[in-house]
This record gives structure tokens, sequence and C-alpha cells, in this order.
């Protein structure tokens, strides 16, 4: 079947009671994680990766290595890889967003896709930053390669392969510790994606 590309997402970390909004805030796995991290090295224990890909951010940095504990490769650090920046967003609840500023809080809602929270980005500016990261790891290594990454960064990937909207990406499970796998069908040259919670 050729190359495989694995797309999984961190493991746990600690947020807080109820829903933040944690992007580029650097925050570690927690029990849990680590738990799911070596859920995922005993996942990959028998597959052969060529070569490996993470974001600079703890938490996947962290996943990674464990996943790659016994393997006689390392992660390469890709900065494009980092999780999408929430500006003033960063580390608020839901709710407090919802309750301090409605009408915005109600925008992204509407406009998942090209909302830019105060001091941040939207998803469009995040694939516009990640796609060619991807595109060139894609074509690093005829071998299976593995990427650690985040919620949004992997949701924009899957997004573009399989032309799914943009604005619906929300639609698109991407638990803890999740993978997300890609090979190539070189008869219509084209993405098949499955993912593996």
């Amino acid at each position: 079947m050729g190359k495989k590309i694995y797309l999984i997402r961190h493991g746990e970390i600690d947020c807080g009671k109820g829903k933040s909004y944690i992007g580029v805030t650097d925050l570690p796995l927690n029990d849990e994680g680590r738990a799911q991290a070596y859920r995922l090295k005993a996942y990959f224990s028998n597959i052969h990766i060529e070569k490996a890909y993470v974001s600079p951010l703890i938490r996947c940095v962290q996943t990674s290595k464990i996943i790659l504990g016994n393997k006689n490769i390392k992660g390469i650090r890709v900065d494009a890889l980092r999780e999408i920046n929430m500006g003033e967003w960063e580390g608020k609840s839901f709710n407090y967003i919802k309750s301090r500023f409605p009408d915005q809080y109600e925008k992204r809602g509407k406009h998942m896709d090209c909302f830019i929270p105060p001091g941040g980005e939207s998803f469009e500016q995040l694939q516009k930053r990640v796609m060619p990261a991807f595109d060139e790891i894609a074509g690093s290594s005829d071998g299976n390669i593995l990427i650690t990454a985040h919620a949004g960064v992997n949701r924009v990937i899957i997004s573009r392969l399989m032309a799914f909207p943009l604005k619906d990406i929300m639609n698109l499970p991407q638990p803890y510790g999740c993978v997300n796998i890609f090979f190539m069908d070189k008869t219509h040259q084209s993405w098949n994606y499955e993912i593996v919670q």
C-alpha cells in the first residue's frame, strides 16, 4: 500500500474546569496524558517509522518522546506545527468569553473559518501556515511518517486533504491521543483517511 502518514494529537493536559481556549499556551501532559502517550507507544511498537516531526510545544514533545522511546529516531521540531494562536482568548474559559464578549463568541461560532480572536489567528490563517510544512514533511520520505501535533492543526490538515469545509472543522473529532492515518491512493492521486481513537 506504500507509506502512511500518522498524524496524532498529543495526550491530555490540565486546562482548568470546563472548556478553555488553549492554543499556544505551553502546558505539559497530565497523568492521563502520559498514560495516553504510553498507549500510543504500544500502538506504534510494531509499526516502522522512517521520520518523525513534532510541534515545539511541550505537550507534543513529551508525547512524541514517549512514543519514540525505543525507536532509533528523534522527532524533528517544526515551528509551523504549533497550535492556533488564540490571542487575548488564551487560557480563558468558553463561559468567560461567552459572558464578557457575547458578540465575538457568536461571531466565531458562525464564522469558524475566518474569525480572528483579538491578537490571535483564524483557522484560515492557521491552514496557510501549516500546509506548506505538511507538504514538505509528506515529501520528505518514502517510508512511514509520524507527526505529533494539535487538534486545530490536525483539523486544518484533514480539511485540506479531504476537501472538508473549513467552517465545519469542529465536526472533525480529535480526542486526546487519537491517530489520523493518511495513505495515498496512487490510482486517483488522492489521499485516503481513517481515524483511530
